[in-house]
């Protein structure tokens, strides 16, 4: 990039990266507590995961940093092997990302059902709210536990130690944001009650109020403007071997790689410029090192970052760059302002953000028009907050893949009934389901998609009921795979319907399936006995003469 074109990108994304440092900074901050991790790590996971994905990545708009997405893997994890063991899940974590990156697996990911991850974000979404309650009722000296119901019930255990007047600044925050948002769109309120909040409390320091606020600095006293800490004498190395390490950072890669990508395609639809997808995972994977290396935690992109970058006016992937460096220049020199930062505020933007992740509009339309995915989305939703949320993506997506299953096991069909050379009657797979038997002159039965274990026992269930006709047609036109045992379902259902009718004829043999069956007894069976046709109309013609 020569001088020029660069002074230029750097006049047109000044704006728009600074604004996301600004907003980067708070969440930073909020989003490293609710995973676990202390501030100090979220600051360096917002610049080096941000730095690295801005110069690396496929999307010339995504932010990189801390997610709430990710907060819900991380944070059972840190409560029992510490802070300081999550920048070795972002290690991993970048280590599987490549995995995909080289053998393309990225594009398997898009198999997880959207039920599924709706039902993990609503649960993570619970869990950041609640996550703070502690903070958001002014009550301390609470005991954390892996479990998020044992820790609400423990918070409300002190019920008589709960600050209202701090319940009430949390209230009050929560609405300034959420109304601030709907006004302003380019500033966030986020920003903006995170400053209140600070002043508030310098305020009340200084004048050494009676009233008081527990702050950043109350709750974790080592924060320091660095953008590397040594984990290293803190880990042992066996931990790389554990199984924990390794099914936590590969939920977090899934999930980290399906944030990525959608926030880039999100990105794309509101600007129109293209991005690359596999060069994102690429980019993703690298500033998941990058962050663990120098201490940070899991990263993904940030979707409502993302947004308020391309709305401050961003044109390129400069923007994401001077962002960074701008979060490094604030928190170098204004970092003692941020240590000022009240924890009530913080519970109160991380309560904002969880209600944006749990897309309430979205969760009413499926309980009128989806019952099958909104009861997936609940169940994984549950499993989430009460067990965890790898085992919650595990049974969501089994359970979505047995219920695909049952639908393709149906078997897709169509029979057409024909007299005197006349289509009398074509039934499609649930009017055939109904029928007791199938009887016509000829009858034309289409086997549509796959012929595979899974579906072919349902052809077979359907042909018992082809009974008493002079010819009927089997036709293969519209399939397109056959497994081995498809195959050996095919030349069973030639032989029911060869014993409970005179004439059988098969057509419409396409190369695919013609390469799967053209050893087999039946299909030379019949080549012997010139009853196979390259078009049903073909078979339809001999039939009738024509």
């Amino acid at each position: 990039m020569d001088s020029k074109l660069l002074k230029n990108q750097l006049k047109l994304n000044w704006k728009s990266g600074l604004t996301v440092a600004f907003i980067s900074i708070p969440l930073s901050l909020a989003l490293a507590i609710a995973s676990g991790a202390t501030p100090v790590q979220g600051i360096i996971t917002a610049f080096w995961a941000g730095l690295i994905g801005a110069f690396l990545g496929g999307s010339p708009f995504n932010i990189i940093g801390p997610t709430g997405a990710l907060s819900g893997i991380l944070i059972s994890f840190a409560i029992t092997n510490g802070s300081f063991a999550l920048p070795i899940i972002a290690i991993v974590a970048g280590i599987i990302i490549f995995l995909f990156y080289i053998f393309k697996f990225d594009k398997y990911i898009i198999f997880i059902p959207r039920s599924v991850v709706q039902g993990f974000t609503l649960g993570v979404a619970f869990l950041i709210a609640f996550g703070q309650l502690d903070s958001i009722l002014g009550v301390t000296g609470v005991a954390k536990t892996e479990n998020m119901i044992d820790n609400i019930v423990a918070t409300l255990s002190h019920f008589s130690k709960i600050r209202w007047a701090v319940f009430a600044i949390f209230i009050f925050s929560v609405l300034f944001i959420i109304l601030w948002d709907k006004k302003i769109k380019k500033l966030p309120g986020s920003i903006i009650i995170a400053f209140i909040g600070i002043i508030a409390a310098i305020i009340l320091d200084k004048t050494n109020s009676t009233f008081s606020l527990t702050i950043l600095s109350d709750k974790f006293a080592d924060i320091k403007p660095v953008f590397f800490e040594n984990f290293y004498k803190e880990i042992n190395p066996s931990i790389f071997f554990t199984k924990k390490i390794w099914s936590t950072a590969f939920a977090v890669s899934v999930i980290g790689i399906l944030e990525t990508l959608l926030s880039g395609q999100i990105a794309k639809q509101m600007t129109k410029v293209p991005f690359n997808r596999s060069k994102e995972v690429l980019g993703l994977s690298i500033a998941n090192l990058g962050s663990g290396l120098m201490g940070g935690i899991p990263a993904t992109a940030a979707l409502a970052r993302t947004a308020l970058n391309i709305k401050s006016g961003a044109t390129s992937r400069v923007s994401g760059i001077i962002s960074a460096l701008f979060l490094a220049i604030i928190v170098l020199f204004l970092l003692t302002f941020f240590k000022m930062l009240p924890m009530v505020i913080i519970g109160a933007i991380l309560f904002v953000v969880a209600i944006r992740m749990s897309e309430v509009k979205h969760f009413i339309k499926l309980i009128y028009n989806k019952k099958a995915a909104f009861a997936i989305t609940t169940t994984v939703a549950v499993i989430t907050v009460i067990e965890d949320p790898i085992t919650a993506l595990l049974v969501g997506s089994f359970i979505s893949l047995l219920i695909f299953v049952n639908h393709v096991s149906y078997g897709s069909t169509e029979v057409t009934l024909w007299k005197d050379g006349k289509l009398e009657e074509t039934l499609l797979s649930p009017a055939v389901a109904k029928r007791e038997t199938l009887t016509a002159e000829l009858v034309v039965y289409k086997i549509t998609g796959t012929l595979t274990y899974i579906n072919m026992p349902a052809h077979i269930e359907t042909v018992n009921k082809i009974i008493n006709n002079k010819y009927v047609v089997i036709s293969l036109r519209n399939a397109f795979y056959a497994d081995n045992d498809g195959v050996e379902y095919l030349g069973e259902l030639v032989e029911i319907l060869k014993a409970s009718n005179e004439t059988v004829y098969l057509a419409g043999v396409n190369e695919l399936i013609l390469k799967a069956i053209e050893n087999e007894p039946f299909y030379k069976i019949k080549l012997t006995e010139n009853k196979i046709f390259e078009r049903t109309s073909d078979a339809i013609k001999e039939v009738y003469g024509i």
